[in-house]
């Protein structure tokens, strides 16, 4: 295929996968104003509404709270353990919030958490707007944490270092030097815990509806998949939910020039006596955000009665029971099926995409990366609405696995472009080049040439994308069929009807799958630059 054809089968596959179901959604909105406008202004719309921003503020002040702090010590300052911290510290980003939400409903239900096991009944209560923020906060933290330890790790530590010289005290070096060229990065990450919180449904379904509380997304699904489901009154208030999307672009801030591309290696902050209290309050941290929730799921999946911590009532019969049972075996090979699809499929058209990106000068491709991200910054919950739209009818997909398979590819291509675009932007043009010059075409330079080039990236992308595929749940509970169970939902239904102790078991099993990825892709990042390697050998 010419690299015209290539661009316009990639656009129509764009414009199947996301544009079109999400101009469905608008669409349907907008056939009946009175409706859009009787639904977006009632009480139960501005109750959700209300619930969403003070969720979304709660979380994003709270991931804030936590992620720049850990980001400045672990970059700037002599704690022991950085490496540890670092990687402990953003292990959250890869647990899927709803199991974070089952781990803490574990750790504080009123009535038999651990905690109020250990600490006396009623002192802590997960069923709360309090308690969402705490789950919420700790699961999106990392995004501030990741992203700000990047931008300070980039920026030029000459400018730290002047301001010590002329006296400036470590504190005040924060607020006059680190923050201003942070600012971006927290601005940035900030919006983005905000839309993550204002579209997440695992955790406030599990959490908000036993605390009666409404937010736009759990609304949505009331509102058009209910008993008295209605699509017009959903469509509105998922039009509603995405102006959420739309906080990360308008909270863009002020770019400054950090990079001098110059090696140097920032002073480290001499916490002096203050470094051992420090260091235990990242450890609290990581106590909180990463020990006490997985090893609340992995102790409450050995036991036959949740809360109960005698002896006797511990057991390997659990895991026996749900891997013997074959819903549970059905969803948990579902699931793997799926991902294993959607992650095929976007490593794929993600190359495509990238090359497309990279390779090319061709007029439009920057709209179309850009058209491509649109589902990945859409909130689950209208991408599915979107998706049901586009497949009810006249080719009815809904309620298939098909339909699953389009939802992932759709959600997550994007995630796989960005990681393919690295690779293929580090391949010289002249190693291909003269593989065509020597007659090589088609499908044997793509095996070739290209390929072996870029498989580390490719696998990068490739695990992207199948790790949140296997344990999605937001989409899945909208668009899956009552034949159909995915992991994630067969976990939530368990949880809220018939075996709560069952269901850490399946989440247990999940976190090892989801943790064992990550850890594949830390040992793929290390190998990042292969291609640059082969290209300084092919250059020579």
């Amino acid at each position: 295929m010419r690299p015209r054809a290539r661009f316009l089968a990639a656009a129509l596959a764009v414009g199947v996968l996301g544009v079109w179901p999400l101009a469905l959604v608008a669409g349907r909105a907008m056939e009946d104003l009175a409706l859009f406008w009787r639904t977006v202004a009632g009480p139960e719309a501005r109750e959700a509404l209300v619930g969403t921003l003070v969720l979304s503020c709660g979380a994003t002040l709270v991931a804030l709270l936590l992620g720049a702090p850990a980001a400045w010590l672990t970059t700037r300052t002599d704690i022991r353990g950085r490496g540890f911290f670092a990687s402990a510290l953003a292990l959250p980003y890869v647990v899927p919030p709803y199991i974070a939400a089952l781990a803490w409903i574990t750790l504080a239900d009123p009535d038999v958490g651990l905690l109020n096991r250990l600490l006396g009944r009623g002192a802590f209560d997960i069923f709360s707007m309090g308690g969402l923020v705490w789950v919420l906060g700790l699961s999106f933290y990392p995004y501030v944490f990741l992203t700000v330890r990047a931008a300070l790790q980039s920026a030029d530590p000459a400018l730290e270092d002047a301001a010590r010289m002329s006296g400036a005290g470590p504190w005040r070096v924060v607020r006059d030097i680190a923050l201003p060229l942070a600012r971006p990065a927290l601005l940035s990450s900030g919006g983005l815990v905000f839309m993550a919180t204002a579209s997440a449904f695992g955790a406030p379904v599990l959490i908000g509806n036993r605390a009666g509380l409404e937010f736009l997304s759990t609304r949505i699904f009331d509102v058009g998949f209910g008993d008295m489901g209605s699509l017009g009154e959903a469509s509105s208030l998922a039009c509603l939910l995405f102006a959420f999307a739309l906080v990360p672009l308008l909270v863009r801030g002020r770019q400054h020039a950090v990079l001098t591309g110059k090696a140097a290696r920032p002073t480290r902050v001499t916490l002096g006596r203050a470094r051992a209290p420090v260091e235990a309050l990242l450890a609290l941290v990581v106590m909180a955000a990463v020990v006490l929730p997985v090893g609340a799921l992995a102790l409450t999946s050995f036991l036959r009665v949740a809360g109960d911590l005698r002896p006797s009532n511990f057991t390997l019969e659990k895991f026996g029971e749900v891997l013997g049972e074959a819903r549970n075996t059905r969803a948990l090979f579902t699931s793997l099926g799926l991902a294993a699809g959607a992650a095929t499929i976007c490593a794929g058209l993600g190359f495509l995409l990238a090359w497309l990106q990279v390779k090319t000068k061709l007029r439009g491709r920057h709209v179309l990366a850009g058209l491509a991200a649109l589902p990945l910054a859409t909130p689950g919950t209208v991408l599915a609405l979107g998706l049901f739209l586009a497949w009810l009818a006249p080719i009815r997909l809904v309620y298939t696995v098909w339909i699953l398979l389009i939802a992932y590819v759709a959600k997550h291509v994007a995630l796989a472009a960005r990681a393919l675009a690295e690779g293929i932007g580090a391949v010289d043009d002249a190693l291909p080049e003269a593989a065509r010059l020597s007659g090589a075409k088609g499908l044997f330079l793509l095996r070739t040439i290209w390929l072996p080039l870029v498989l580390p990236s490719l696998l990068a992308a490739w695990f992207l994308v199948f790790m949140p595929s296997f344990s999605e749940l937001t989409m899945s509970v909208i668009l899956m069929g009552p034949e159909i169970e995915t992991i994630g939902i067969r976990m939530y239904r368990m949880r809220e009807y018939s075996s709560p102790t069952s269901a850490s078991v399946l989440a247990t099993l999940v976190l090892v799958l989801v943790l064992g990825g990550h850890v594949v892709l830390r040992l793929l990042a290390r190998r990042r630059y292969g291609g640059q390697t082969v290209r300084k050998r092919g250059a020579a």
